[in-house]
């Protein structure tokens, strides 16, 4: 299968490119190296450097590729972080995942993986006020 990886060159996105690739399949990375790193990247993966809210940039992609599934690590998570610059968090892990989304059903791509490391600073409000 041709994977895109969205978060490709951080921690968890990086180590599941390896695993892909060790299972046959192609991976293609998109990242912005906000918070990745190009070495993490393995030497012969197609990397992107782009945001994954840059809806022109997706199709371009997409429409080159043809792409069976996307796996989508490229989500911010620091929560102390996510409470200083909220807009950040909405626009990258809302708005952008939203345009990943719109971008995958005018391709036709219909199978999506979504990884997140840590609990939103909401969920754990609404769990403090319930217990």
């Amino acid at each position: 299968m041709k994977v895109f990886v969205a978060g490709g060159a951080g921690y968890i996105g990086s180590h599941c490119v390896r695993q892909l690739i060790a299972a046959g399949h192609t991976p293609v990375v998109l990242d912005n190296l906000a918070y990745g790193h190009r070495a993490a990247v393995p030497a012969g993966v197609k990397f992107i450097d782009a945001n994954l809210g840059d809806g022109p940039a997706l199709d371009r992609v997409f429409a080159a590729e043809k792409f069976d599934l996307v796996m989508h690590f490229a989500a911010f998570c620091y929560v102390g972080e996510s409470v200083k610059t909220p807009m950040k968090y909405y626009i990258n892990n809302c708005s952008a995942t939203y345009t990943l989304l719109e971008t995958m059903m005018r391709h036709g791509v219909m199978k999506f993986v979504f990884s997140s490391t840590c609990r939103s600073v909401k969920s754990m409000a609404l769990r403090r006020d319930f217990r």
